[in-house]
């Protein structure tokens, strides 16, 4: 292969990679106080965009719920609601705690998450109930920066 030919297609390798790491990966900045102490408003979080199955513990980013409706009814299209970050403290199985709103089930349903904020005012599921897993924007990775970290310019 010619030194052009394998540079386009190393190139084109990169670039593909790039184009599947922005389709998989966002960067999202807190707002709110629902996840302190663990974050911070003005915190940056790094998410890996799915919908798969996530595990108990796990911080996930979620379409925020309907005040009069919670959960219920389709997703709105891209978020246009705005998105929550909670943490996962039940999955499909897993026990239904005695704080979730509304009449439940003795163990979570498949496609349904137990949500809850760190902090004991977060609006999650104690207002909300049960959340769709199909509500789920993406899994946290890491904590990019956090909120009063000064960046390079």
């Amino acid at each position: 292969m010619s030194p052009l030919l394998a540079g386009a297609a190393a190139a084109a390798v990169v670039i593909g990679a790039l184009v599947a790491a922005r389709l998989l990966l966002s960067a999202v900045t807190v707002h709110g106080s629902s996840m302190t102490p663990t974050l911070d408003q003005g915190d940056v979080l790094l998410v890996l965009r799915h919908r798969r199955r996530v595990r108990a513990g796990r911080i996930v980013v979620v379409q925020r719920p309907d005040w009069n409706t919670g959960w219920e009814g389709p997703p709105t299209p891209s978020g246009a609601g705005g998105w929550y970050v909670k943490r996962v403290l039940a999955v499909p199985g897993d026990p239904v705690p005695d704080w979730v709103a509304g009449e439940q089930p003795e163990r979570v349903p498949p496609g349904m998450l137990v949500l809850r904020g760190d902090h004991e005012r977060s609006d999650d599921s104690k207002q909300h109930g049960l959340c769709p897993s199909d509500r789920m924007y993406g899994v946290v990775l890491t904590r990019l920066r956090a909120a009063g970290e000064r960046t390079a310019s």
